[in-house]
């Protein structure tokens, strides 16, 4: 009778705790998947002329959670990227392809002062220098705090975070590869009408491990780049522009001294691009740009020329949706370079559930390549780094799912076979692939890694 009473006690209090909090919060589940068959023969670079394509599926599956109150907001997305075959069809998975990808907390001080701690996306106007990589499977988020201020016409994000490889007594050097120790930004975008103008600082600091060259001493150490800029976008009627410019200062963090007085390489360096797009008629949109990003001369020998690194990098941008999707561009590669002046044209067409594009890329180096077959004096090779053709087709099966393909086509050039030390000029560097996209509630198009 007791043990009766007391079930009952239990199941009143749980319920009324159910209740007073669906009274005033909601508790909602979502997903999403996305898979993707890609053939690959020389992506990222000149393919060889005996190498044979690689053929694979990879997916991604997301499970999300929100609860949200009036006050506060708990949010939590699992997701499972893998590789088809990649574990046996009767072993049990212990690859760790399952992990968090966010994981936040959000606080609502006033319906235009939030503030969001904890694992999350930070992505910011297209995705140049801060951006979700949603392209690839397992996709970036950042383990931070930022806080937002948002009204009709005005957003600012003031965020930082600060890594560690785990909690320690004392201190521990961080080398987790590809990321920083410490980082800090501000953004700020104005909508004027159809006018966006956006202003970003990003203080990215980098660890190393200094080892003084007299003593051997090991010291840990974080050097820190500074990146800011504007950018300005006009959305008209008829015709579209877009212009940005970034600038990058601070110190190199891919040249670090030993000695004990050697100072630290400088970094100067800028990436500004300008793009105007014409809507001819309903649906057909035809844009030309011109992007320039900086780099180092391999034939300016000086010392003076030594001491700054002019090579300029997006950091941690989606950049496969910049300059080609063979990603032969800042993908993993081409770093503390020549740089890249890209001239690309793109012309995508909009018919009820179907897309389809052309994006065409002319690439050249910001800075001269040294012909190393001249011994007797420096020469510089040409600045043509070769082409590329993005051919894309998207259908929209049904509202959150997508079926979207593409076909791209590297044409090569003699400077960048020796600027990237391939071992021939193979001219059959091509790339295709076929992904199913269902993002239930999300954007009408699933432009997926896109730039359209």
């Amino acid at each position: 009778m007791k043990t009766k009473t007391i079930s009952k006690l239990i199941c009143g209090l749980a319920a009324g705790i159910l209740f007073s909090s669906t009274a005033s919060a909601q508790f909602t589940f979502s997903g999403q998947y996305m898979s993707r068959g890609e053939y690959r023969h020389g992506y990222g670079t000149l393919s060889d002329t005996n190498m044979n394509a690689a053929i694979f599926v990879s997916q991604r599956m997301r499970l999300n959670g929100e609860y949200k109150h009036e006050k506060f907001k708990m949010y939590a997305s699992m997701q499972d990227v893998r590789t088809w075959g990649s574990v046996a069809n009767a072993a049990i998975d212990t690859k760790g392809l399952l992990s968090l990808f966010e994981g936040y907390g959000e606080l609502y001080f006033t319906k235009k002062i939030t503030a969001k701690i904890g694992r999350q996306v930070l992505s910011y106007d297209d995705d140049r220098i801060l951006g979700g990589l949603d392209w690839t499977m397992a996709a970036r988020r950042h383990d931070a705090g930022v806080f937002k201020y948002t009204d009709s016409t005005w957003a600012v994000h003031v965020g930082g975070a600060w890594n560690q490889n785990y909690e320690a007594n004392k201190q521990v050097q961080y080398n987790i590869a590809g990321s920083y120790k410490s980082m800090q930004y501000i953004w700020a975008n104005k909508q004027i009408k159809k006018l966006g103008i956006s202003f970003l600082f990003l203080n990215n600091g980098m660890p190393y491990t200094h080892v003084d060259g007299v003593t051997g001493k090991k010291d840990s150490i974080t050097l820190y780049t500074q990146t800011t800029g504007l950018r300005a976008e006009y959305k008209g009627d008829k015709f579209l522009a877009l212009v940005y410019a970034y600038y990058q200062m601070g110190d190199n963090p891919a040249a670090v001294p030993s000695s004990p007085t050697g100072k630290y390489q400088a970094t100067s360096a800028y990436d500004i691009c300008a793009e105007v797009s014409y809507k001819q008629i309903k649906g057909l949109l035809t844009t030309l740009g011109k992007e320039l990003l900086s780099g180092n001369s391999q034939t300016d020998t000086t010392s003076a020329y030594r001491k700054v690194n002019h090579a300029f990098s997006p950091l941690y941008g989606t950049n496969h949706r910049f300059n080609g999707y063979m990603d032969y561009f800042y993908v993993g590669n081409h770093a503390n370079t020549v740089g890249l002046m890209d001239i690309y044209l793109r012309v995508h067409y909009t018919y009820k559930k179907i897309l389809f594009g052309v994006n065409g890329h002319y690439f050249n180096a910001a800075a001269p390549i040294r012909d190393t077959r001249v011994t007797t004096s420096i020469a510089a090779l040409g600045a043509n780094l070769g082409g590329e053709l993005d051919a894309t087709l998207s259908y929209n099966f049904t509202d959150g799912v997508a079926i979207q393909s593409g076909y791209s086509q590297f044409f090569g050039s003699y400077s960048l076979m020796k600027l990237r030390n391939a071992v021939s000029l193979n001219p059959k560097s091509n790339w295709a692939y076929i992904s199913l996209i269902i993002r239930p509630g999300k954007i009408a198009w699933h432009k997926v890694g896109l730039k359209m």
